[in-house]
């Protein structure tokens, strides 16, 4: 009995030698471990990842198109149509301009008075003028073959107004009213006097400072009231009166 009582004390002692040196030794290992060899870190820079963010729905950007897709052009800001009522639109109205239409006397006569078309006697005026143009004086005639200056005036306006007019320079003179030189329409009478001091020529004023008569010189012509010639020699305008023109 004593022989395993001395048995049992010896194994107890044993195993606590056994556990106190296990307690021991174990740290004294754990600092004798070499250290685990650290890899060093790469020093090329790491990116970080994007972080999808959510936005509002009316901050949310569409995509980019690419340059040859055409995009949808914004709806203008303003208010809805919906409830509008539809307005027709107005067709403009405009006149043409007169040089479209104008007639090939009209735009020879332009060109000779130096004037817009718009700033033409009538053309009916015009056209008893032009077959006279260009038909040479002569002294007592009254014919394309030859024609004086009171011939001239008489007869266009016979022929356009419908008006007899007497058949010298002064006799028309005498029968005209005095207009104002500064203040004359087309169908005013010029008179000259380009023999002597009296009356002896006479022609139909045109606009923009420019007459037509029979002269001397060059036939029937157009002239500018302006040439100091026609200065110089001018006498009175007349306008044939209104009694008479009925």
């Amino acid at each position: 009995m004593r022989t395993l009582f001395l048995a049992y004390y010896f194994l107890c002692a044993a195993t606590l030698l056994l556990c106190s040196s296990c307690s021991l030794v174990a740290p004294l290992m754990l600092r004798s471990r070499p250290a685990a060899a650290v890899t060093p870190r790469s020093k090329s820079p790491e990116f970080l990842r994007p972080v999808a963010v959510d936005q509002p729905a009316s901050s949310r950007t569409a995509s980019v198109p690419s340059a040859n897709v055409r995009t949808a052009a914004p709806s203008p800001v303003g208010p809805s149509l919906s409830n509008t009522v539809p307005v027709q639109p107005t067709p403009l109205q405009y006149s043409a301009p007169q040089i479209e239409t104008a007639s090939a006397v009209q735009l020879k006569y332009a060109v000779l008075l130096d004037t817009e078309v718009e700033q033409l006697p009538p053309s009916g005026l015009l056209e008893q003028i032009d077959p006279w143009m260009g038909v040479p004086y002569r002294s007592g005639g009254s014919s394309k073959t030859g024609i004086d200056c009171s011939a001239f005036t008489m007869q266009v306006f016979e022929q356009w107004y419908g008006w007899k007019l007497p058949r010298t320079s002064k006799q028309q003179y005498a029968f005209c009213d005095r207009a104002d030189l500064s203040a004359l329409a087309s169908g005013d009478l010029l008179f000259y006097a380009t023999r002597g001091r009296s009356v002896s020529h006479v022609g139909i004023y045109l606009g923009n400072g420019k007459f037509v008569h029979a002269s001397v010189s060059n036939g029937v012509t157009v002239s500018d009231i302006s040439d100091p010639y026609y200065q110089k020699r001018f006498i009175a305008a007349g306008r044939v009166p209104a009694a008479a023109a009925r």
